[in-house]
């Protein structure tokens, strides 16, 4: 991922730090607790994340075409009680202010963060999806497996090291026979063979949540943070810290 996409998703990554454990869950049979309209959202939300743009002029046209109902469908799904629905309140509060100034420093309030922490949890342990539990260390993914089904799949990314971590999910483009180490070997120019498809990141004891929709193909997990959280140590993915899915 080049470093200018990454940063211009520095603004809204904050929204994904959670600071409770991940719930547990692996069957995409189970039955369904959180509302329908929120499992939605929440792709869509995650979604959102590769479509932020980086001229700063447009991000408030961005917050009330993209963010703005994703935050409708919260606080419809979850009514009017319960901590769920005030998270959803304090998410459309937030998107509605970035909507109306363009200012995305509102994602840097730390009730924001926890609003998408509690909706992040209930995501990933009540909608109808696999949910699998990354956990981040320096510098690895562990708790990945090899290969996952297509569909509609939550990971929480628990941050159990001492550095910031992020995991960045990418899908090789159809008709592209790579490696992630030939990617990697071929500079950025590679990126066009790729497709972003989600992104949680952390510090140390959170944890994270991103929902995509995922097709068959091959996916592949980059962390981008320099190594001691600089602007000049090398990408963690260099370190180690990537990994290749199989979707069937």
């Amino acid at each position: 991922m080049p470093i200018t996409i990454r940063r211009s998703l520095a603004a809204v990554l904050s929204l994904s730090l959670a600071t409770g454990l991940a719930a547990c869950g692996d069957d995409d049979d189970r039955e369904a607790a959180t509302p329908a309209e929120v499992c939605d959202a929440a792709v869509d939300l995650g979604a959102a994340f590769g479509a932020v743009p980086e001229d700063p002029a447009e991000m408030g046209a961005f917050a009330a075409e993209t963010l703005v109902p994703v935050s409708d469908a919260f606080v419809e799904g979850y009514g009017d009680d319960g901590p769920e629905a005030e998270a959803a309140a304090t998410l459309s509060d937030a998107f509605a202010a970035m909507a109306d100034s363009g200012d995305p420093s509102a994602f840097e309030d730390p009730d924001v963060a926890e609003a998408q922490s509690v909706i992040g949890a209930d995501v990933h342990d009540g909608c109808p999806l696999e949910a699998i539990d990354v956990t981040a260390v320096e510098y690895a993914f562990q708790g990945v497996p090899e290969e996952l089904t297509a569909g509609r799949t939550s990971f929480a990314l628990t941050n159990a090291g001492v550095e910031d971590h992020e995991m960045v999910l990418f899908r090789l483009n159809d008709g592209v026979d790579m490696t992630l180490d030939d990617l990697l070997d071929a500079g950025e120019e590679a990126f066009a063979d790729l497709t972003f498809t989600g992104v949680a990141f952390g510090g140390p004891d959170t944890t994270a949540y991103t929902v995509v929709d995922l097709e068959p193909g091959t996916y592949f997990l980059l962390c981008f943070i320099p190594v001691g959280g600089g602007d000049d140590g090398p990408p963690h993915f260099m370190e180690g810290m990537r990994q290749t899915i199989t979707v069937t």
